[in-house]
């Protein structure tokens, strides 16, 4: 398998990601068995998790 098929496995990752999952900011085991996909997947869950506590934050004082 080449490195450019790779590249384009990592690039199209959401669509991976099962349907019906539901991603939470603290994370679960599934999402690291489903590797890179889950990992990518949590982060991005985890940063607009962080943003929306900053947002509040900024709004409350």
């Amino acid at each position: 398998m080449s490195s450019d098929s790779n590249q384009d496995n990592i690039k199209n990752s959401d669509e991976e990601l099962p349907k019906n999952y539901e991603v939470t900011a603290q994370g679960s085991l599934g999402l690291l068995a489903l590797g890179a996909v889950g990992i990518k997947a949590w982060r991005k869950k985890r940063k607009e998790e962080e943003e929306k506590q900053l947002k509040t934050k900024k709004e409350n004082e």
